[in-house]
């Protein structure tokens, strides 16, 4: 059986993880949305073509607001795993970079459905 203070403390640890990883996707996306060298750099690299950039920023900024609002924040979680799962493909199968961070940010975004899904929050 779970203790109340035990409770108390899950929903503070997923609050804080959901407020850490919405922070993190909103500043990725808006950094693709708004064309920073970097990230153009890194979908030219790529060779998918620049539609990607904004696909994925849409994607991101779109979710990470989904972070901050208990019941979206499941179906952002979601989308943020379908989106990390493509980062990591793109940085291991196409660019041949380590995506170790992107596979611990796909963990965390992994506890953070889990904790949210509808079921556990009825």
């Amino acid at each position: 059986m779970i203790s109340a203070s035990s409770s108390k403390g899950l929903t503070i640890v997923v609050w804080v993880l959901q407020v850490l990883t919405g922070c993190l996707f909103l500043f990725a996306g808006a950094s693709k949305l708004f064309g920073v060298a970097e990230m153009v750099n890194f979908f030219a690299q790529v060779g998918f073509g620049q539609w990607l950039r904004y696909f994925f920023g849409v994607l991101e900024v779109g979710s990470a607001v989904t972070l901050f609002f208990p019941r979206q924040a499941f179906y952002g979680a979601v989308v943020l795993c379908v989106s990390l799962v493509g980062h990591i493909v793109i940085h291991a199968a196409v660019l041949h970079r380590p995506a170790a961070f992107l596979a611990f940010l796909l963990a965390v975004t992994l506890v953070i459905a889990y904790l949210r899904r509808p079921s556990a929050n009825a």
